[in-house]
């Protein structure tokens, strides 16, 4: 072999003996061609890690919260902690925002966990008690609301309800939603009612005869 032909592929020997992926993909992606990485997927082809290096983790995607939009009805694509919240790139888990949760902080959370008075539901399921459909919209299973048990009201399901009836002079009362039977004030954190003058009873459903 000529000397020139042998100091050749001697140089194209090591070249190809140290091309190599940058760490290696970190074990987590295959070396192609230019040594480029490409980082294995999640089971959905999402990519599961992310860098040159494959050395970072990726966080789970839902539809943003907020973005821009593209076109008529194109303004939540799928993204990383849904745009309220940061990826732990050590991790692989979203830190959420305040008052947004999941795994991809793709939902809204129920203002003081409904008081343990009630049940936090979605927009779907809250249309579907009231034998609504809301199933279709973006935000079908991303807001959230309380349900309140009996005798709990609010948005926190904070506020205890006070007994209501007929209101004793045929007014408005229970079946117009007044608490205490239109006649008094309801204390919401004992679920007491606080009757107008005249008036008594659980319900102030009495009224005071003057003698």
């Amino acid at each position: 072999m000529a000397p020139r032909t042998a100091l050749f592929v001697l140089f194209a020997t090591v070249a190809t003996v140290s091309a190599y992926c940058p760490n290696g993909c970190s074990g987590h992606g295959s070396c192609g061609s230019n040594d480029k990485c490409t980082c294995y997927l999640r089971p959905n082809g999402d990519a599961a890690w992310t860098s040159h290096d494959c050395s970072l983790r990726t966080c789970p995607k839902s539809a943003a919260w907020v973005a821009v939009a593209t076109a008529a009805n194109e303004a939540h694509p799928s993204v990383e902690c849904s745009n309220k919240g940061s990826c732990n790139r050590k991790t692989g888990e979203c830190d959420c925002f305040d008052n947004y949760d999941g795994i991809a902080c793709e939902r809204t959370v129920c203002p003081g966990d409904c008081s343990n008075h009630g049940f936090c539901y979605t927009e779907k399921q809250l249309a579907a008690d009231a034998s609504k459909t809301y199933t279709k919209p973006w935000d079908a299973m991303k807001h959230v609301g309380c349900v309140c048990d009996l005798g709990y009201r609010g948005p926190d399901c904070s506020l205890q309800e006070c007994p209501s009836g007929v209101d004793v002079l045929k007014g408005d009362g229970n079946s117009k939603g007044r608490d205490c039977s239109g006649r008094g004030i309801c204390d919401y954190g004992a679920g007491l009612c606080k009757c107008f003058t005249g008036y008594f009873g659980t319900k102030c459903q009495h009224q005071t005869i003057l003698g």
